[in-house]
């Protein structure tokens, strides 16, 4: 899987991703293609996988400040700090976890 600019997409890379509020910073918490995560939530990739939510061409982000999509609006599911997106033109990447 690679960025717009052709670098490889790799797990903990943080990126920037456009929001209602301008672009906003996220760490590569999941791979779409390899389905390979971080140390996340075990129930939550048991239903990432469980209910094939990730298409092979998208990554699973986690916020690095507040959710930007944050509302209190009941007629709508709450917000959690992950969120998938298609690896795109909008989303950019800006640096690489430590080793």
């Amino acid at each position: 899987m690679r960025y717009h600019d052709g670098s490889e997409v790799r797990l903990g890379d943080v990126v920037s991703v456009p929001s209602p509020d301008g672009e906003k910073e996220a760490r590569v918490v999941m791979l779409g293609d390899t389905k390979e995560h971080l140390d996340i939530d075990p129930g939550f990739v048991k239903w990432v996988l469980g209910d094939a939510i990730l298409a092979s061409t998208s990554i699973f982000v986690e916020w690095l400040a507040s959710t930007p999509f944050t509302h209190s609006d009941p007629q709508f599911a709450p917000i959690g700090s992950f969120m998938s997106t298609t690896v795109d033109e909008h989303v950019h990447f800006k640096c690489r976890a430590p080793a």
